[in-house]
């Protein structure tokens, strides 16, 4: 787990996983090493020499977490999750073929500031939980359950036998967004947000009760993949 924000995020939400913090020797003392104190957990001071035999110090930032594996959720796991506010939407957020692992992470954080009850995607042709996507989650990686598909299709297909409506995302050709909120979407909703350059595949198209179009005003002419889903999850969240 690298860099301060994310290591901070980690001793919040799971301190029970962390074994011990590498701190570059000369880095000034932070809010994460205040919190690992607090909790009992080892400090090791280290030259930059050795924490590159851990993980890259670009990436690190000066700090680290070792830490026992996150639990791996499955698609039964997120589907059978309540918000904490009773009244509140269930929303769950499905990519497909999202392969930066950057637009992943934003992506992450987004759905937990959202309030969405956790996210999925397929294993094979997508971006997989690496270092550098949890970085770029601030940490949000490690409040936001997360899951792994062997099949998007079959994924979707089990959301819907539990109650859930799925609503895609795509570029044009879409009811406004806009127009699908004022209407009245239902309570339990899988937010589909496809890749990078292709966007939604057309199986997962087939599988959305709804395709949901942004509306623009300016000259561009689409949102990148984790702004769009900023858009999107603040509207129907």
């Amino acid at each position: 787990m690298p860099g301060e924000r994310a290591v901070v995020e980690l001793l919040r939400a799971q301190p029970r996983r962390v074994r011990r913090l590498l701190v570059l020797a000369g880095r000034a003392s932070g809010e994460a090493e205040a919190l690992a104190a607090e909790l009992g957990l080892v400090v090791t001071r280290v030259e930059l020499d050795d924490l590159a035999t851990v993980i890259s110090p670009e990436l690190a930032r000066g700090i680290v977490a070792v830490a026992v594996p996150p639990r791996e959720h499955d698609i039964a796991d997120l589907l059978a999750l309540r918000p904490t506010d009773p009244e509140g939407r269930r929303v769950i957020v499905a990519l497909d073929g999202v392969q930066d692992p950057h637009n992943l992470g934003a992506l992450i954080r987004s759905a937990e500031f959202f309030g969405a009850l956790g996210m999925f995607w397929a294993r094979d042709r997508s971006a997989s939980l690496s270092p550098t996507v949890v970085r770029s989650s601030a940490g949000a990686s490690e409040r936001l359950p997360l899951a792994q598909v062997t099949n998007l299709a079959r994924a979707l297909a089990a959301a819907k036998d539990a109650g859930f409506w799925v609503l895609g995302t795509v570029a044009d050709g879409g009811t406004s967004l806009r127009a699908l909120v004022a209407k009245g979407l239902p309570d339990a909703l899988v937010v589909v947000l496809g890749s990078e350059e292709r966007g939604l595949r057309r199986l997962t198209r087939e599988n959305c009760d709804f395709l949901a179009t942004i509306p623009g005003a300016g000259g561009v002419a689409s949102l990148n993949v984790s702004a769009a889903a900023a858009v999107t999850l603040s509207c129907v969240a």
